[in-house]
């Protein structure tokens, strides 16, 4: 897993980074700054298809 991006408390999604090759997208609770990979499991995990 790697850093995607945030959701604001406003709801709106910023992602960073290239999707290609994502198998993925998970969900994490972490710090307001941010972190340099998830340090919890995740609250969501969504296959992507292939």
């Amino acid at each position: 897993m790697r850093p995607a991006g945030f959701v604001h408390g406003d709801g709106t999604v910023l992602v960073d980074g290239n999707p290609a090759g994502a198998t993925a997208v998970g969900l994490t609770l972490e710090p307001a700054e941010g972190s340099a990979r998830p340090t919890t499991p995740p609250l969501l995990l969504l296959n992507l298809p292939t």
